[in-house]
């Protein structure tokens, strides 16, 4: 999904952020503003911000990060005119968010990284096999406005080199009955719900 600081809508209407001072949102039409929305300062910081229109143009989604390896996004809906304001997930700890709605726009999708693939970064679960925590894929549930976390622990396989693997893409890629497919730096990845909230990946080099 596009990020930008200006959307065009099908009708010939816009949604422009303006972050030089405040976090305002306006949407506008033939030049005149039909509604604004102000944010508040994040308590974290602010170091930019970027907007998603979902694939119908109802939703609209603001994302943001603090500039110290946090996240953030506000999500609204378009309506008559309006911006209505729905969430606000405030900032989660990681870096390179990615967004993307799924099942009819019933479902955002988000992922970030949260962890460097080095060595003095891995850590031992209670079998003694090495992990790492690479990062998260979370489900935000429109209607409920509810956001499920799920953390990423990748267990390399043993000619595994760190050098090649913890660079890449990693996002979302596309769902099919009930499975989660997902990019990640090392090739691809897949979940299937019900989704836990340690998601386990083996590498196969």
């Amino acid at each position: 999904m596009q990020e930008t600081n200006i959307v065009y809508l099908a009708d010939g209407r816009t949604v422009v952020l303006d972050d030089e001072e405040d976090l305002i949102l306006s949407l506008i039409s033939n030049n005149k503003t039909e509604d604004t929305w102000t944010l508040p300062y994040p308590p974290g910081g602010y170091g930019g911000g970027a907007l998603r229109i979902s694939p119908s143009e109802r939703y609209l989604i603001f994302s943001y990060f603090s500039g110290e390896s946090e996240e953030a996004f506000a999500l609204f809906e378009i309506e008559n005119g309006r911006l209505k304001f729905l969430y606000n997930s405030g900032y989660l700890y990681g870096e390179e968010a990615s967004y993307s709605f799924v099942n009819d726009e019933e479902i955002i999708v988000q992922t970030f990284r949260t962890g460097a693939w080095y060595k003095e970064n891995a850590k031992t679960d209670e079998n003694g096999e090495v992990y790492y925590e690479f990062g998260e894929l979370n489900l935000f549930d429109i209607e409920a406005q509810e956001l499920h976390r799920h953390i990423i622990h990748v267990y390399p396989s043993e000619d595994w080199e760190e050098e090649e693997t913890d660079v890449g893409s990693f996002m979302f890629s596309e769902n099919h009955d009930g499975q989660y497919h997902v990019i990640v730096p090392w090739g691809k990845a897949l979940f299937s719900e019900p989704l836990e909230d340690i998601l386990v990946v083996r590498t196969k080099q």
